[in-house]
């Protein structure tokens, strides 16, 4: 999907259209997104003292997505000049761009989860404990580090009308299918439908209370889930029709899959920059739950 469409194969111009949009929409990615990641990570260290599970999982949201727009000058400058760094860059850089990805989206997912669980179920979440939170964070780095691994054997580097190429070497078309079609279900249909569930349920359940204010957690859960269909849409769209259509429309695979990496753009403003407002919903059902069960 993401890498798959962002394929570093050009028309004779190369120069077009299509891989200056393309070019624009990484260096966009790449400006806003690396300082906005790393200042995450700088505000986020002081908190890992707290023991809280919520700085734990956005600290790795934050390395998931600046291990994906780190190297994105490198792909870059392959879309406009050629893939000059041989094969087994090509793999590596290819297979730490899927993994980060994953484990972007995972982490995107867990979050939905645990703010549900967290905020209306805190003794059973509580009941986890810190071994098995942290034990949730390997588990989504190790998964995506499995889920990601067909990368290091598909993509190889070659010569391809007269220019060096990092591309997809797909066996045949079954095999194409089966990729986009799992990169399809794991990185849009899931994370969305989890999204969409748990912070719609997380909703009606705070609103019927009048122990919260729900307003700010609203228009935080509505954001997430908006920029995320927003950016991942157009990318799956167009999985959907590389299923249909066999032959490669190169510069509809550049755009939408540089578009896939502004999820890991906005991530830091949308998640990180908000923590305040949710740590401030954990307080105030911490305090709403200590003055209600006095005895646990």
């Amino acid at each position: 999907m993401t890498m798959e469409n962002l394929t570093v194969s050009n028309s004779s111009v190369f120069t077009s259209a299509g891989v200056l949009t393309t070019s624009t929409v990484l260096g966009v990615c790449c400006a806003l997104g690396v300082p906005g990641n790393v200042a995450v990570l700088v505000m986020l260290v002081q908190h890992l003292k707290e023991g809280s599970f919520t700085p734990k999982l956005m600290m790795s949201l934050a390395v998931s997505d600046l291990l994906s727009l780190i190297f994105l000058p490198l792909w870059i400058y392959a879309l406009l000049n050629g893939w000059s760094f041989g094969q087994g860059l090509c793999k590596f850089f290819s297979y730490v761009v899927y993994w980060s990805l994953y484990s972007s989206v995972f982490c995107l997912t867990l979050m939905s989860v645990q703010r549900y669980l967290q905020v209306l179920y805190s003794q059973r979440w509580a009941k986890l404990g810190r071994r098995g939170e942290n034990g949730l964070i390997c588990g989504i780095w190790i998964l995506s580090g499995i889920l990601g691994s067909y990368a290091l054997i598909y993509r190889t580097a070659g010569q391809i009308k007269k220019k060096m190429q990092c591309y997809p070497a797909y066996r045949n078309h079954q095999e194409k299918i089966a990729i986009i079609l799992m990169e399809t279900v794991v990185l849009f249909f899931l994370p969305l439908t989890c999204l969409v569930c748990f912070y719609l349920r997380l909703h009606k359940r705070i609103s019927q209370s009048s122990s919260f204010n729900s307003h700010r957690l609203t228009k935080l859960a509505v954001r997430i889930v908006v920029t995320f269909f927003i950016f991942s849409t157009p990318c799956m769209i167009n999985n959907i029709v590389q299923i249909a259509v066999p032959n490669n429309l190169d510069d509809s695979n550049d755009v939408t899959g540089a578009l896939f990496f502004m999820n890991s753009c906005m991530n830091p403003f949308l998640y990180a920059f908000s923590a305040r407002t949710l740590r401030c919903r954990d307080k105030a059902h911490s305090s709403h739950s200590h003055d209600t069960n006095p005895n646990e």
